[in-house]
């Protein structure tokens, strides 16, 4: 077998998933798990509904609805504030997936290669970019 034939990806591995997302995104990811295990720990709410409780012992039941209406729209916020997260990791990956894919040597790809990278690359782009 020549070297040009070896060193040429199978018209099978057209797709992106020949190009491989770098180790820093699984780095970045495994970081972002940790970052959410210790930021939104779920024995966190426990403990605060315990200590409000306590606090609130012998409230006035005006006093009582006033702290839970507070609680409630901070877990909103917070609810919200995680969605914005997630929302801005899936965006911060589709565009290390990108630019990885705009870093891949096509050098050896075939026509036919080249031309399904042209679409993946010009779909992810309007997907990120929108139509131009």
């Amino acid at each position: 077998m020549s070297q040009e034939a070896t060193s040429r990806p199978a018209e099978s591995d057209v797709t992106s998933a020949s190009v491989r997302p770098s180790s820093s995104s699984s780095l970045e990811d495994a970081m972002d798990a940790m970052i959410d295990d210790l930021l939104w720990d779920p024995w966190e709410e426990r403990i605060e509904a315990q200590i409000v409780e306590q606090l609130l012992r012998g409230a006035s039941p005006a006093l009582r609805r006033r702290v839970a209406a507070q609680r409630a729209e901070l877990k909103a916020r917070q609810e919200a504030a995680r969605r914005e997260v997630a929302r801005c990791r899936a965006e911060s990956r589709r565009l290390r997936e990108y630019t990885d894919l705009l870093r891949a040597d096509v050098s050896g790809y075939t026509p036919a290669q080249r031309e399904a990278y042209e679409r993946d690359l010009h779909r992810r782009s309007n997907h990120l970019f929108g139509d131009h």
